[in-house]
């Protein structure tokens, strides 16, 4: 559910610059929900605080917007801290090389939203095939 969600979040901002709220604030209740049904409800909810805590001060800053941090915590909602915590360090390898692109395509701002649900993919792929992965805890 998650993958689908940071897919849907990318393709939203890569072609509109918006991650809308019906899926963010939606799925972070589904997520909660799934939480509390499989007994994973305090790391989901520790993933949230996470991923917008982490973003926040960059969109208080005004070089993320809204939607990306709410997008964060969502995916956070369903996977919890670690896999947060790393699709957070792999969306930031992705945001650099977006940066990279957008900097030598002369364009001002970038979407973080792509980045993300590229950060989120890499893990999933790492995962599935299975290769050694960083233990935060």
């Amino acid at each position: 559910m998650a993958l689908l969600v940071a897919i849907v979040g990318a393709t939203y901002d890569l072609f509109t610059g918006k991650i809308p709220n019906w899926l963010t604030i939606g799925s972070t209740i589904i997520g909660l929900l799934l939480g509390a049904w499989q007994g994973t409800f305090l790391n989901n909810i520790l993933g949230l605080f996470i991923g917008i805590l982490i973003y926040w001060p960059f969109f208080a800053l005004g070089y993320m917007g809204g939607g990306d941090v709410k997008l964060m915590g969502a995916i956070g909602c369903f996977v919890g801290v670690e896999e947060t915590i790393l699709t957070m360090v792999l969306a930031s390898l992705w945001g650099g090389i977006i940066a990279l692109v957008a900097l030598v395509k002369r364009k001002k701002h970038i979407r973080y939203g792509l980045a993300i649900g590229l950060g989120f993919l890499t893990l999933q792929v790492l995962q599935w095939l299975n290769l050694p992965l960083p233990y935060l805890y």
